[in-house]
């Protein structure tokens, strides 16, 4: 009797526990999530633009500009008005200009909206200025002189310069009226006096161009990475002046001449997008990745010990589904250095640099 009793209780026990032998084995659970990546700014919008005023940070955003004092501090909303980010210049502490999105269907039929602060976006004057002449262009990005007080900005495909009130602005390159995907690079390198700038053109051929400023003459390269193709973002080396690299999509650009030659350590990487590049007090580059499919992806990204030549991955999609980086920044954070990733549609995350392996 007892071992009557014994079989069907292990019976049960066996049926209770899914022991059948027929069934599947069952999947093993996901791998552990780490705790490497933090959040820094949430929500669900697009973060286009990061910069640093001092400990202050400014996040240009889909749904407007935000600010915080420092690290510690609380996000403000602190937009001149409801709409996106274009790009932002810090002139001096708690001295912006900001140019915002248009309002749909505003872009051929008035200036576009540019705003000056100097209490750190508190309060807001709306400039009156002439950028685009009369065709009312778009300013995809600007950038500042701070040694002549001079500010740059590109169209859909012109390059203009203006004095730190932004209101005169005299065309240097292109046409205001260009039709075009448009320019959205836009870096300067003071130790060469130079403007370089590229994006798209009207038939998706992506193109660079170097703006030399001493006698206003321009240099152009075309298919530098596979088209289509168009030039996003990237850095001028702060210590090596003729070295430069520009990411869009397709890969990477770098050359170490200031333009004679140039190398695609990236290369064709099934057209994925590198919108920034930053780099390191040790000289380690970062960048990140983001394809155009839609915003569940994977948090990719990529560093270089060797300036460039040669690139390792870092894999967090169990970490972040909806990776796709649109800007970068290093932040001092206490005792360690912070990669700030602005996302498409997901905020800022956050990684020290310490959790990434850069041999």
């Amino acid at each position: 009797m007892q071992q009557i009793i014994l079989l069907v209780a292990m019976t049960l026990i066996l049926t209770a526990c899914g022991g059948s032998s027929s069934e599947e084995p069952t999947t093993p659970p996901p791998p552990p999530v780490s705790d490497k990546v933090s959040t820094i700014l949430s929500g669900s919008q697009t973060v286009e633009r990061f910069y640093l005023d001092g400990d202050a940070q400014l996040a240009g955003t889909t749904t407007g500009l935000f600010w915080r004092a420092d690290a510690n501090s609380d996000w403000q909303n602190r937009s001149p008005e409801d709409s996106g980010v274009a790009d932002i210049v810090v002139l001096g502490s708690g001295q912006y200009i900001i140019a915002m999105t248009p309002t749909e269907g505003t872009e051929n039929s008035e200036a576009h909206p540019l705003y000056r602060t100097s209490d750190s976006g508190q309060t807001w004057d709306r400039i009156s200025h002439n950028f685009g002449g009369e065709f009312f262009s778009v300013i995809r990005s600007l950038t500042y002189d701070i040694s002549t007080d001079s500010i740059y900005a590109v169209s859909l495909g012109a390059l203009a310069k203006a004095d730190s009130s932004a209101e005169n602005w005299t065309l240097l390159d292109g046409d205001w009226s260009t039709f075009a995907t448009g320019l959205r690079l836009l870096e300067y390198n003071h130790a060469k006096q130079a403007i370089w700038f590229g994006g798209q053109g009207a038939i998706e051929n992506g193109y660079l161009k170097r703006f030399n400023i001493a006698d206003d003459s321009v240099v152009r390269w075309d298919d530098l990475l596979p088209n289509p193709h168009s030039f996003m973002g990237g850095l001028i080396h702060p210590h090596e002046p003729n070295t430069v690299m520009f990411g869009g999509e397709g890969g990477i650009a770098i050359s170490y001449d200031h333009g004679a030659s140039w190398e695609r350590p990236l290369g064709d990487v099934n057209h994925r997008f590198y919108w920034d590049i930053v780099i390191d007090s040790a000289g380690v580059l970062y960048t990140a990745g983001w394809d155009k499919g839609g915003s569940e992806q994977p948090l990719i990204i990529e560093c270089s010990s060797d300036n460039g030549y040669s690139w390792k991955s870092h894999h967090f999609g169990n970490e972040v589904s909806r990776g796709g980086v649109k800007s970068l920044s290093l932040v001092e954070h206490e005792d360690e250095t912070m990669l700030y990733l602005g996302l498409e549609a997901n905020g800022i995350k956050a990684i020290s640099t310490d959790d990434l392996e850069c041999p």
